[in-house]
C-alpha cells in the first residue's frame, strides 16, 4: 500500500510538472497537446508560441507545421482574425501529399471559418465537409465532432433548418459516447443558435444556458464570452431589451480576455441593434455607426444598415434611410446564399417603410405584399412537418441520453459509497494522497504565478500600430546576431521616419496622426515578406529587420514601399501627401555590431532627410 501511495504521487507530479503552463520543453509533442492551455488562456499561449518565432525556423516541417496551426489556433480565440487568416494561408502553403490528415483536417476546418466570415458560406460547408471526412479517416473523434457541430451552425446561417438539426444531433449522440464536456457544451451552444433561429426562444436560452455552465465550469474563457453573447443575442430577439442589454454588458466585461479592441465590435453591434429595437432611436444610430467604425463581420454590417434605416425613418431623416438600405443591399447582393432568407426579405420590408414614409402607398404596399408572400413562404418551409419531426426526434433522443448519463451517474454514486466503506486505510491514505496534491497544486500555484507576471509584464506588439514594439524588435535584432547564424552577414535592417509628422498632428490633430501610423503600418504589412521583422521603435520611426537579405535586395524593397506610401491616402479627405524618409543598412565586415548598425541605418536616414524628404539612402 505505502509503495502504491508513492507511484500516485511521483506520477502526479510528473504530470502537473510536464503540464504545459510555463515552459515548453518538448516542442512537437506539446504542439499536438495544447488545446487545453490555449482555451484556458489563449492571450498567454499566443505570446508563447509567438515568442518561439526565432526557434520555429529551426524546426523540421511537421513540427513548423503544428507551430504554425496552434499560431492560429490563438489567434482565433483572441480574434486576431487578419493575423489568423494569415497564419492559415502560409501553413496550407506547406501542406503536401506527406502532410499527415490530423494537420489537413484542422487546417480544413480553419478554412472554413475563414469563408464563413466572409460570407461565403458554400465554400465553408465545402471546407467543412472536406475536414469532416479528412478526420474520419483518422479517425479523430474529437476533431470530427467539433466540426460537424460547426457544419449544423454554417447552414443554419443559411436557414437549411432540417439538415441542421440532423448534423447536431448526431454530434450529439456521438460526443455523449466520448464524455467530452467541452464538444458537449459546444453543441449545447449550436442548439441555442438554432432554435434562436426557429424563434423558439424559451429553448434557445435553455441551451445556451448549459453551454454557459460548462464553459464556466472548463474557465475558457473565450467560449464563456460566446455563450453570453448567444444568451443576449436571444434576449434581444425574443424583446426582452433590458436583459439583452445587461448581458451584451457582461460579455463587454468578459471579453478583456483579448488585447484586441476589435472585438468590441460585437458587443457595440447588440448594443446598437437593442436599441434600435427597443426604440431609442437616436442613441442606436450613435451605437450602430460607433460598430460600423469598427473591422466587424460583413453580414452583420447588413443587419446594422437595416436597423439605422429603420432609426432614420422613424426621425424622418429619409435621404439618409434610402443610403443605409441601399449599403444593405449591397452585402445581401454579394452573398447569393442570404438571398430569400429573413434577413434579406427585411430589407423589402424597410424599403416599403421607406415609400410609405415618403406618401408613395402604392409603390409601398406592392413591396409589403412581395415581403409577406416570400417570407409566408420561408415559415411554412421553416415549420415543414419533416421539420418538426426532426425536432420532435431530436428532443426524444436527448431525453433518452440524459436519462442514460443520470442512471451512470448513480452507478458512480454508488460504487464511490461502497469503495469508502470498505476500509478506513484507504480512506488515511486517500486523505494522505490530498494532502500531497493540496502541495504540489500549491507549488505549481506559485510558479504559474510567477511566470504570469513575468509574461503580463512582457509586452510584444505596439497598441497602436498593431507592430511589434521597441523591446521586441530590438530583442529579436541581439538573438539574432548572438546565435552566430551562417547567414548573419546578409542581414539587413530599413529605418522608416514619416516626414514633418508635427505637421500632421498640428494641422489635424493626434487622432488622425495615430491614423496615419496606422496607414504606415498597413503599408508595411503589404510589403515586408512574412519572415520580416516589422515594427515601430519611436512615435513615428520604424525598423524592418530583413534576415538573409543584401543590401540590394533591402534597396528594392524600401523602393516599393516609398513608391505605395506616395500613392496612398493617409489623410482621409485631404489631398495632403504624407511621405516618409528610409535609412538602409547592412552587416558587413565593417560592421558586425548591432548597435553600429543602427547608427548606420540612423545616418542613412538623416542624409534621406538632408537631401529633401520622400526618399531611400543607403549607408
Amino acid at each position: 500500500m505505502k509503495k502504491a501511495l508513492q507511484f500516485y504521487c511521483a506520477t502526479l507530479i510528473i504530470l502537473l510538472l510536464s503540464f504545459p503552463v510555463a515552459t515548453i520543453a518538448d516542442d512537437r509533442v506539446n504542439f499536438i497537446n495544447m488545446d487545453h492551455p490555449i482555451y484556458l488562456e489563449p492571450w498567454q499561449s499566443y505570446q508563447k508560441l509567438v515568442g518561439l518565432q526565432l526557434a520555429a525556423q529551426s524546426y523540421d516541417e511537421l513540427t513548423y507545421l503544428w507551430w504554425l496551426l496552434r499560431k492560429a489556433q490563438a489567434e482565433n480565440l483572441i480574434y486576431f482574425y487578419d493575423d489568423f487568416n494569415r497564419t492559415v494561408e502560409q501553413a496550407n502553403a506547406l501542406v503536401n501529399a506527406k502532410t499527415p490528415l490530423a494537420i489537413q483536417a484542422r487546417l480544413s476546418l480553419f478554412q472554413g471559418l475563414i469563408h464563413r466570415r466572409q460570407g461565403n458560406y458554400r465554400l465553408s460547408q465545402e471546407a467543412l465537409v472536406k475536414a469532416l471526412m479528412q478526420a474520419k479517416e483518422v479517425k479523430l473523434s474529437s476533431l470530427y465532432i467539433f466540426t460537424k457541430q460547426e457544419l449544423a451552425y454554417t447552414k443554419t446561417l443559411t436557414e437549411i433548418f432540417d439538415t441542421s438539426l440532423d448534423d447536431i444531433q448526431e454530434a450529439y449522440v456521438e460526443a455523449f459516447a466520448i464524455k467530452d464536456q467541452f464538444l458537449i457544451a459546444s453543441i449545447n451552444e449550436t442548439y441555442g443558435a438554432i432554435y434562436g433561429y426557429l424563434n423558439d426562444y424559451k429553448k434557445s436560452i435553455e441551451y445556451y444556458q448549459r453551454a454557459f455552465e460548462a464553459y464556466q465550469n472548463l474557465k475558457y474563457p473565450a467560449h464563456i464570452a460566446e455563450a453570453i453573447y448567444g444568451l443576449a443575442s436571444t434576449y434581444r430577439y425574443w424583446q426582452k431589451y433590458d436583459l439583452a442589454i445587461e448581458y451584451f454588458e457582461k460579455y463587454k466585461q468578459q471579453i478583456g480576455y483579448t488585447p484586441n479592441s476589435n472585438i468590441s465590435f460585437f458587443a457595440t453591434y447588440g448594443l446598437g441593434m437593442t436599441l434600435a429595437e427597443k426604440g431609442d432611436c437616436l442613441d442606436a444610430i450613435a451605437v450602430i455607426d460607433e460598430a460600423l467604425a469598427l473591422k466587424g463581420v460583413i453580414d452583420y454590417n447588413a443587419e446594422l444598415y437595416k436597423r439605422k434605416a429603420s432609426c432614420l425613418i422613424t426621425l424622418a431623416r429619409l435621404e439618409e434611410a434610402e443610403e443605409a438600405l441601399f449599403n444593405a443591399a449591397n452585402i445581401f447582393a454579394d452573398i447569393p446564399e442570404l438571398i430569400g432568407t429573413t434577413w434579406q426579405l427585411e430589407v423589402i420590408k424597410i424599403s416599403s417603410e421607406l415609400a410609405y414614409a415618403r406618401g408613395q402607398f402604392g409603390i409601398s404596399y406592392g413591396m409589403l405584399k412581395q415581403y409577406h408572400l416570400e417570407y409566408t413562404a420561408l415559415l411554412l418551409k421553416n415549420s415543414s412537418d419533416r421539420l418538426l419531426k426532426v425536432r420532435a426526434r431530436m428532443e426524444g433522443e436527448r431525453q433518452q441520453i440524459a436519462q442514460n448519463l443520470a442512471e451512470k451517474l448513480s452507478e458512480v454514486e454508488m460504487l464511490e459509497l461502497e469503495k469508502r466503506k470498505n476500509s478506513s486505510i484507504l480512506q488515511i491514505y486517500f486523505n494522505i494522497f490530498i494532502i500531497c496534491v493540496i502541495l504540489i497544486v500549491l507549488i505549481v500555484i506559485a510558479v504559474q504565478y510567477r511566470t504570469n507576471k513575468k509574461m503580463h509584464l512582457l509586452s510584444i506588439k505596439d497598441s497602436l500600430s498593431g507592430l511589434f514594439n521597441r523591446r521586441y524588435i530590438f530583442d529579436y535584432l541581439h538573438t539574432a546576431v548572438l546565435a552566430s547564424h551562417p547567414e548573419k552577414m546578409k542581414l539587413s535592417v530599413i529605418l522608416i521616419d514619416i516626414d514633418d509628422f508635427k505637421k500632421v498632428n498640428d494641422n489635424y490633430g493626434h487622432p488622425i496622426g495615430d491614423e496615419v501610423i496606422r496607414k504606415i503600418a498597413a503599408v508595411g504589412r503589404d510589403i515586408f515578406r512574412q519572415d520580416d521583422i516589422f515594427g515601430r521603435i519611436g512615435g513615428e520611426e520604424f525598423l524592418c529587420i530583413l534576415p538573409r537579405t543584401n543590401i540590394i535586395e533591402a534597396t528594392k524593397i524600401a523602393q516599393r514601399f516609398l513608391a505605395l506610401t506616395n500613392t496612398s491616402a493617409m489623410i482621409k479627405g485631404h489631398k495632403d501627401i504624407v511621405t516618409v524618409s528610409i535609412g538602409i543598412a547592412a552587416f558587413s565586415e565593417q560592421c558586425q555590431d548591432v548597435n553600429q548598425l543602427y547608427i548606420n541605418a540612423d545616418q542613412a536616414l538623416y542624409q534621406a532627410k538632408h537631401l529633401g524628404k520622400n526618399q531611400v539612402n543607403v549607408f
